[in-house]
């Protein structure tokens, strides 16, 4: 007899996994570490996942696509791109800061189950277009095109994480608001603009 699913349970088995393999590494946790924290019977795992595997690639592929569709959600409306450029770096990368076991799954171990240059394709496309109506707001020409795009986001993403990741280790004397601070003071810069 088939279990039920309950969305409940697969949200606290996904949780608890992207805890312990962003803690102990992916090889490094077992489905009996998961059940052991979550306390849960053996078979319930497998009610909702076929392995650890699986387990590892929803975890990332649910995680990222909830943050751009909330990112996507959150600039829908608003007309204003320079508004969109402050909304994605004054809420949505401190959000991402916060979400850091999401990034070490991306960036270690679920590196080779996803693709990775689909997300930074994604997520470059979208600045890309803000860029360039921020350009046609102010009647420039200087647009970064969209591989261009692609290699900054990848350059400050991958620099920008891994920093957040040393601040939270207490291993740079810095705090996630400089940072936010500086990538404000680039874009400002580069733009000529004030967010």
């Amino acid at each position: 007899m088939a279990r039920e699913r309950d969305e409940t349970k697969r949200t606290a088995i996904l949780e608890t996994s992207k805890k312990l393999f962003a803690e102990k590494g992916y090889h490094g946790t077992s489905i009996s570490d998961i059940i052991k924290e979550l306390d849960i019977p053996a078979g319930t795992i497998y009610t909702y996942f076929k392995s650890k595997d699986h387990i590892l690639i929803a975890a990332i592929e649910e995680g990222w696509e909830d943050f751009m569709n909330r990112l996507e959600d959150a600039c829908a409306n608003v007309t204003d791109p320079e508004k969109k450029l402050e909304i994605i770096v004054t809420i949505f990368l401190p959000e991402l800061f916060n979400d850091t076991e999401l990034i070490t799954l991306i960036l270690t171990d679920g590196i080779r189950f996803i693709n990775l240059a689909d997300k930074l394709n994604r997520l470059s496309y979208f600045i890309a277009n803000i860029l360039a109506d921020i350009a046609q707001k102010h009647g420039s020409r200087a647009v970064l095109a969209p591989k261009d795009t692609m290699a900054a986001l990848t350059i400050f993403f991958l620099g920008t994480i891994d920093t957040v990741r040393l601040i939270q280790k207490d291993i740079v004397p810095l705090k996630e608001s400089d940072v936010i601070n500086f990538i404000k003071l680039m874009i400002q810069s580069g733009f000529n603009i004030t967010l």
